[in-house]
């Protein structure tokens, strides 16, 4: 990813797009390339809190300043309230993503490069210049920003403190703590306030607008060929220029292990997905890991983690990752009783249950890891706990007012729409009512039962054999009988003698799985539908856009966006749904996948780099919006490219 002074040589190109670096335990560094920060979330150090796990911005930015030629040169780039001052984005001439992301600053004669990485597992930002070219010696003053205050929040009336020690600049306020390094010069304390700092991507409730406060800069000579690295940090660190020039190379040699498997064919879209989602994984305390669902609302959604896994380890060769997720998500499920939780409190970090299809995405993913490591011995330790999960459903769980029909479908009985995955809801009314017998539900109920019937056997359990079996075959019968319409499509949803025969999104997942209740004569009926009315360029539509109630862009107040996420707008992790089904019944056209994958070749260059934004416009122009970086999205397009494009 190579960006020329031609990309970035406006504020509204340069803004536009993003970049993100991690250090793989839930810290990260996150800004545009141009380094102003137009997001809440923005920083370059965020990591959990010393007092909660929600992520904690505690230093926003750095502004640098040159002074050469008997001039100042201002290299950073802020947006105020009425105006945009400095404008340093006119001196770069160069910004790279890799192996990490570097900026190049061009005055006359003089080269300035700018590197910003995160050691792995250290709560760090490492910034480091370098002094390629100049035929006088030049002097850099940096001077840090603090936030010290949640992603979520806007610093308002904070009192800070600041203290000197050798090359150690510590801060105080809002009961955190950061330290800034600089392996030259001396940190001179000059504190100064920067107000009225604006968050344009940030439009709710009107809490966009923050000053922020410096305490101090440190002023560095540099001479041609000179490094300094800037160390931030929220922990008291012990560095010098070796050790960080060490922890540069490992960092660099860290990020090339993450895309050492990308494929020849898609390698550059591969790569770069790759990397996007290594800042997604999280490695935990115990050993364990997790999936961060998204940049920049950092959430822990397990259906998000369970459809992503199969792509995220069939890329990075290490399926081992995936069931450490599982393993972390099975112990909260155990919490409550086998009912799987859809989301981990960012505050509280107490389990939440809502939706009744986060169990069933547990045992798609765990297929889909079994599949890749070709090995039925992990079953053995695993399938005590897959039975207690799938056994709920055959009960019914009226915590998530799900019960089993006699037909063997699911059924739930309410209309909340934090039950299913269309979960957006104005004035507390779902924006897409959903009741009864879902179409996507009942789809993975099916294929969870025949997985459960194939484990059975392995595990010579005959018992749960002949039952998962029956209930499968049940289903199998009911399911066409319910949901079939005879223009040759799915109902979204059966209540009675209610429905919805709107042409949704969610029916595709009865073609997409391994294995269908539908005959193949209907099954292609079903994707030709989908095909033909929902398919768009960077996904498939939520609503058929032929509807009254069709919404294909996210604009207007924010009810309206809200209604357009479900009412129209298209989701990249559904478009990867459509084209396994599409291979499926189009073998001989698996050539024609490539034309659904390329148009995100385009789009990993603007918005954050390397990333799928989370849903996008069903209408033209098409443009992104929700996550930048969605893990979904992520992890379907490298599923489809791995499993679907594999033998091409």
């Amino acid at each position: 990813m190579y960006y020329g002074k031609a990309d970035v040589n406006t504020f509204e190109r340069g803004a536009s797009r993003e970049f993100l670096v991690s250090n793989g335990k839930g810290g990260y560094a996150f800004s545009t390339v141009i380094g102003a920060n137009t997001r809440k979330e923005h920083g370059l150090l965020v990591v959990p809190g010393e007092r909660t796990s929600t992520p904690t911005v505690y230093v926003s930015k750095v502004e640098e300043t040159l002074f050469a030629r008997n001039k100042k040169y201002q290299l950073s780039t802020n947006q105020y309230k009425e105006t945009i001052y400095p404008d340093g984005y006119r001196y770069i001439q160069e910004y790279e993503e890799s192996p990490l992301p570097t900026t190049l600053y061009v005055i006359y004669n003089i080269m300035l490069k700018k590197t910003i990485f995160m050691p792995k597992g250290l709560p760090c930002t490492v910034i480091k210049y370098e002094l390629l070219t100049s035929h006088e010696r030049v002097q850099l003053e940096i001077r840090p920003l603090c936030a010290h205050r949640g992603i979520d929040s806007i610093l308002e009336s904070e009192t800070f403190e600041a203290d000197i020690s050798k090359q150690v600049l510590s801060v105080s306020g809002n009961k955190c703590q950061s330290h800034l390094y600089a392996t030259k010069g001396e940190w001179i304390y000059k504190p100064l306030k920067f107000e009225n700092v604006i968050y344009t991507k940030n439009e709710s409730n009107g809490k966009n607008i923050e000053t922020l406060w410096s305490p101090g800069l440190v002023s560095l000579e540099m001479g041609e060929g000179d490094t300094i690295y800037i160390a931030i940090s929220s922990e008291p660190m012990q560095l010098d220029e070796a050790k960080l020039a060490n922890m540069e190379a490992e960092t660099i040699k860290w990020l090339k292990s993450k895309t050492k498997r990308a494929p020849t064919q898609n390698v550059t879209i591969a790569s770069e997905l790759m990397r996007s989602a290594s800042n997604c994984i999280k490695e935990t305390e115990d050993g364990g890991a997790s999936v961060i669902s998204g940049y920049p609302s950092v959430r822990e959604l397990s259906r998000d983690a369970f459809i992503a896994l199969p792509g995220l380890t069939r890329a990075n060769g290490e399926p081992m990752l995936g069931f450490k997720v599982l393993k972390t998500w099975l112990s909260r499920a155990k919490e409550c009783g086998y009912i799987m939780p859809l989301e981990i409190d960012p505050v509280t970090r107490e389990p939440k249950l809502a939706a009744v299809d986060c169990g069933l995405w547990f045992i798609y993913a765990f297929a889909k890891l079994m599949d890749q490591t070709e090995s039925s011995t992990a079953m053995q330790s695993w399938w005590d706990d897959l039975k207690l999960i799938v056994d709920k459903y055959f009960e019914g769980i009226p915590e998530l007012d799900l019960v089993c029909a006699d037909d063997g479908l699911l059924e739930i009985r309410t209309n909340n729409p934090e039950r299913n995955w269309m979960n957006g809801a104005v004035d507390s009314k779902p924006v897409v009512e959903r009741r009864g017998k879902l179409v996507e539900i009942n789809a993975l109920w099916y294929f969870v039962l025949r997985e459960m019937e194939q484990y059975s056997d392995v595990m010579e359990d005959e018992n749960s054999k002949k039952k998962y079996g029956e209930m499968a075959n049940k289903v199998a019968s009911s399911f066409p009988e319910v949901f079939w319409k005879k223009e040759g499509y799915l109902k979204d949803w059966v209540d009675g003698n209610e429905c919805d025969d709107a042409i949704r999104c969610n029916q595709i997942l009865a073609v997409s799985l391994p294995v269908s209740p539908l005959d193949p004569e209907r099954g292609r009926s079903v994707v030709e539908t989908c095909w033909r009315e929902l398919y768009t360029t960077y996904g498939l539509r939520t609503l058929d856009p032929h509807h009254d109630k069709y919404k294909g862009r996210c604009e207007g107040r924010w009810d309206q966006k809200e209604k357009a996420r479900f009412r129209g707008m298209a989701w990249p992790w559904l478009l990867g749904q459509f084209i396994s089904a599409f291979v499926k019944f189009n073998p001989d056209k698996k050539d024609i996948v490539q034309y659904f994958i390329k148009p995100f070749r385009a789009h990993l260059r603007r918005g954050c780099i390397g990333g799928i934004a989370e849903n996008f416009d069903g209408s033209m122009p098409y443009l992104p919006h929700g996550d930048v970086v969605s893990i979904l999205s992520v992890g379907e397009v490298l599923r489809v490219i791995y499993e679907d494009l594999a033998e091409m």
